[in-house]
């Protein structure tokens, strides 16, 4: 399709991808709002058919859900607005290490936590759909967050007076420091009058002397430091006023509001704004909808008829393409084979999403290249083949190009398709483009031809060389400058119609001092030339006659050239 619509007017092309975009947008703002009236949160007892006289019922609904999203913006505020919690949230020292506090069990610090918290927010979980709002990051999350923190607060600091009370107390027979103090006494009963004894006796007391001493080190760091554990726990847990029973209250009346309405508790602050949007009359998905299928309805319209405007640019085109490249290959060795582009044209509909997605080819239509040799058939069957008429032989043949062409046939139909639309079959191996400047409609500045030749010979060789020196003109009509075309071939015909011939000849082997395989590219003209072309017709085996065949068709190579500038 991309090669048809090389043939087709820019703005033609411009309008439809502009149409198709703007129909792709208003029905993407449709199903949008579509999907907001869907992910409305209402209680299981509403209908939407609701009259007048339950509208004292909702406005109770409403009214008692606003009660507690106040008192939970004030136990919000009360948190984050107390001087420990903004000197907590400010403090990046929060281990004894200097780095971030990580609780013993779980993934986030208490920082992190009040963090989270504090950038959670009612109003945020209520303006968007309950389908994107993260668990994790949610309102009700992050108290349930909160409280886990300050549980595990509570825990830390019990924990940590028992250990300091393990270490230092001398009223319980389980702490570190009673165990020192018996042990003492017990080095007195070793001791006697043996020098040995005594030796060994003063240097137990020494050492248990220091390990009393790291003991009461580590005691009062723990317990009496400020930067020690207990302060460090002190400070944190002071910083939230509240007891885990205060936030258990909050969040128990949140459970209860939820259960009632028959919601899950993460779309509680989602249900209150249903709510409200209900009760207004005027929710904005329900006044917009109605303008955007409108808005989609004449998108539409606008998107057929570009797509119809184009489908008959595309049967003109195809038209002309048929008759044009068949006359070309008979030139080319095809005088029995005929070439016709065979367009289904309203394949889909423009509601379809092979019709208007991002990447899908512009239009509704599809094409078929088919060749046919001696008489056109009626049409084709599922795997490529033309089902011959009533009037056909039995030993003729057709069908799609890529499936029962070989591949001469394709290369010479390709070389005509492009002889006749300029750049098309580049513009067949681009993505399809939302661009409003298409591929196709930028003339190619050169054309790469790699043996296209390979599979021809004769006349019709002769016929392709011809046709190779006429692109340079018909590519270049709407340009300042020629276009080049690069033949790569074997075929002496192919070489003579060019207008400067390079020899590329891979070296024989040592010839490089390094043993690197060199190649030789170099230009013939004038007698080293026709030697080339000799060559490359006759080898070694005809030398005059291979010349007077070079002559030959390098005077007919200048004959043609002249004869197409002068027309």
């Amino acid at each position: 399709m991309a090669i048809i619509d090389t043939g087709i007017k820019a703005t033609i092309l411009s309008r439809a991808q502009e149409a198709k975009r703007e129909y792709r947008k208003s029905r993407q703002k449709r199903e949008r709002i579509e999907k907001e009236l869907a992910n409305r949160v209402l209680p299981s007892s509403f209908s939407s058919g609701l009259d007048d006289s339950d509208t004292e019922m909702i406005q109770h609904w409403q009214d008692e859900i606003d009660e507690y999203e106040a008192r939970m913006n004030s136990f919000q505020d009360s948190i984050l607005s107390s001087g420990g919690t903004a000197s907590l949230l400010k403090d990046d020292e929060m281990d004894l290490d200097g780095g971030e506090d990580e609780s013993i069990s779980g993934n986030f610090s208490f920082k992190d936590t009040l963090n989270r918290f504090a950038s959670s927010s009612w109003t945020s979980d209520a303006t968007k759909d309950y389908e994107v709002i993260s668990i994790n990051d949610s309102y009700y999350s992050c108290l349930l967050d909160l409280r886990d923190g300050v549980k595990r607060l509570d825990d830390q600091l019990i924990a940590a007076y028992a250990s300091c009370d393990v270490l230092s107390s001398l009223s319980t027979t389980e702490s570190v420091a009673y165990a020192l103090e018996r042990s003492r006494n017990y080095l007195y009963d070793v001791a006697n009058g043996d020098e040995k004894i005594a030796r060994a006796t003063e240097k137990s007391h020494e050492l248990v002397n220091q390990l009393e001493v790291a003991l009461n080190a580590c005691n009062k760091f723990m317990g009496n430091d400020p930067n020690g554990l207990v302060a460090t726990l002190e400070r944190m847990r002071k910083s939230i006023f509240l007891s885990v029973e205060d936030i258990d209250v909050i969040i128990a009346d949140w459970g209860a509001l939820c259960r009632k309405h028959g919601i899950n508790p993460f779309s509680l602050p989602s249900l209150q704004r249903s709510l409200r949007q209900e009760l207004d009359g005027n929710v904005e998905a329900k006044l917009a909808l109605p303008k955007a299928r409108k808005a989609e309805d004449e998108a539409l319209l606008e998107f057929e008829e570009a797509c119809k405007i184009v489908s008959q640019e595309r049967v003109i085109v195809a038209s002309k393409l048929s008759t044009s490249v068949t006359e070309r290959i008979k030139s080319l060795g095809m005088e029995g084979s005929t070439f016709l582009v065979d367009l289904e044209t309203n394949l889909h509909k423009c509601t379809d999403s092979a019709g208007f997605s991002e990447n899908s080819i512009l239009g509704l239509d599809a094409a078929s290249f088919l060749i046919l040799h001696r008489q056109v058939a009626n049409g084709a069957n599922n795997e490529g083949i033309l089902t011959p008429s009533p009037k056909t032989k039995n030993d003729e043949r057709g069908g799609k190009l890529d499936v029962v062409g070989s591949s001469g046939e394709k290369a010479r139909i390709l070389l005509a398709i492009e002889t006749d639309l300029p750049g098309s079959i580049g513009a067949c191996c681009n993505k399809p483009s939302t661009d409003v400047i298409s591929y196709s409609q930028v003339a190619p500045v050169a054309v790469v031809y790699d043996e296209i030749d390979a599979h021809v010979g004769g006349r019709a060789a002769v016929a392709l060389a011809k046709l190779l020196s006429d692109q340079t003109r018909e590519l270049s009509s709407d340009r300042s400058t020629r276009a080049q075309i690069i033949s790569i071939t074997h075929n002496p015909a192919v070489a003579a119609v060019a207008d400067r011939h390079m020899v590329i000849q891979k070296l024989p082997m040592g010839s490089s001092l390094d043993g690197r395989v060199e190649v030789l590219a170099k230009s013939v003209v004038g007698a080293e030339r026709r030697e080339e072309l000799a060559r490359m017709a006759a080898g070694d085996l005809a030398g005059d006659e291979g010349l007077r065949f070079a002559e030959a068709l390098l005077r007919e190579a200048n004959l043609h050239r002249t004869t197409s500038a002068e027309n």
